[in-house]
């Protein structure tokens, strides 16, 4: 008895820190002057759970903690070109974002917690199948502005007249501060209808962080499980929170990854089939307002879409009127980012081989990240070492990351690990 009551201690102390990552809203416990996120239950788990195996393993972090055996080591492997753009940057007086580096190491840490924790596949697919439920019934409860929730933004007060609106920033941050910080209220919180045209975000950050995270989800049990006629309900949820989510290119994405699943393409076509038969049933029903907003986000005029992109790589961009007020105003904002950002890369030789670091936090979009950041060079360093990911990841990967950048985003990472700690074990399994 006292055996298996010691083996239940020891392995819930050793799941601890994955249900803490998967499941844990985003709210700030100690607050940073002049940072709007702060220190998070996450990131005080990750730096004791670090310690603890530094000494479990007498600090023979090589090859004990990181080789060539763990999932993520590529991404250990990168750091030093990171570095070696962000010196070059800081030469041409880009000023680094330090917390951009200190997220890259947390990444590294979380990658050497995952892997020495080492859950098995049914497990991490058995989570997924949970964090798909859990966010169903809270966005559900959000959309109907029953809950309020917390998200990487927080708090927007808006005047009686709702007219003007503030959001608060990190500029508000002014001291180290528990929680609230003097704001009244805790500062990650949004009240019930408080959400931006109702794009409820479940229990993450935000609504293209939700529905990211979905679609790994479902990309692994479709992958991993065999009983598809049981994943059908998930997909169903899935659907319909991506739908309210509003996240038009990781639902792209998602669509045009989905036609990846399996090898086994009738099964594919059929799963495909079923997604666009339930997107139109919703559609012609107006369930939740679909059609306003399928509307609004998909039948767009994609002449003026490929306009956008083209401007924003020749330093061309359209005038912004055109598009205010239309479902392309928030690509010609990204497009803006991503035409200074590109520039910047072209002003030098050296800038334009080997990046100019991590002088932005975020980019809005991926791949205009790891080109600008990281330069010819760097691209090419990261092609090498993504060059055996899954294929499915890399076209949904792909597609997301003309509009998201994923690069800072702690649970997207943590979600990416997971679906590749799933696929390396069924790769085993089939050998």
């Amino acid at each position: 008895m006292n055996f298996l009551k010691y083996s239940l201690n020891i392995n819930f102390w050793k799941f601890f820190p994955l249900f803490i990552f998967i499941f844990n809203p985003k709210i700030d416990i100690i607050s940073i002057p002049g940072f709007w996120q702060g220190v998070r239950i996450d990131d005080i788990i990750i730096f004791f759970y670090l310690i603890y195996y530094f000494f479990a393993h007498k600090f023979k972090i090589i090859p004990n903690l990181v080789n060539k055996e763990i999932v993520g080591y590529n991404w250990i492997v990168f750091f030093p070109y990171i570095i070696l753009s962000t010196i070059i940057g800081k030469l041409f007086a880009f000023e680094p974002q330090l917390i951009v580096l200190a997220r890259y190491l947390e990444y590294i840490a979380l990658i050497i917690i995952i892997n020495q924790i080492e859950p098995s596949k049914h497990k991490i697919l058995l989570l997924f199948k949970i964090y798909i439920l859990l966010n169903f019934i809270v966005v559900l409860l959000q959309y109907f502005e029953l809950i309020g929730g917390f998200t990487s933004k927080g708090h927007c007060i808006k005047d009686q007249y709702a007219v003007n609106y503030y959001c608060f920033d990190r500029e508000d941050i002014k001291s180290i501060c528990l929680f609230n910080c003097n704001l009244d209220f805790v500062k990650n919180y949004v009240q019930p209808g408080g959400f931006l045209k109702n794009r409820s975000p479940g229990i993450t950050g935000g609504p293209w962080e939700l529905t990211f995270n979905l679609s790994l989800c479902i990309f692994a049990l479709a992958k991993f499980e065999n009983n598809w006629k049981k994943l059908l309900p998930y997909f169903i949820m899935v659907v319909l929170m991506m739908l309210i989510s509003q996240s038009r290119g990781i639902i792209f994405g998602f669509l045009i990854a989905s036609l990846f699943i399996s090898n086994n393409y009738k099964k594919t076509f059929y799963l495909f089939l079923s997604i666009i038969f339930f997107i139109l049933i919703i559609y012609f029903s107006n369930l939740f307002n679909f059609k306003n907003i399928i509307n609004e986000k998909f039948f767009i005029n994609y002449f003026e879409l490929f306009e956008i992109i083209l401007g924003a790589l020749t330093n061309n961009l359209p005038p912004e009127s055109r598009f205010d007020g239309t479902g392309l105003y928030s690509m010609w904002i990204r497009a803006e980012g991503w035409a200074e950002a590109i520039e910047n890369m072209k002003s030098s030789i050296i800038l334009f081989l080997f990046g100019s670091g991590t002088y932005t936090i975020y980019t809005e979009s991926l791949i205009v990240r790891i080109i600008t950041s990281f330069g010819i060079v760097g691209t090419l360093v990261v092609l090498y070492l993504a060059r055996s990911l899954p294929f499915i990841l890399i076209i949904f990967l792909l597609i997301t990351g003309i509009t998201i950048d994923m690069f800072i985003n702690f649970k997207i990472f943590l979600f990416t690990l997971l679906f590749l700690i799933v696929y390396k074990k069924n790769i085993r399994l089939m050998n």
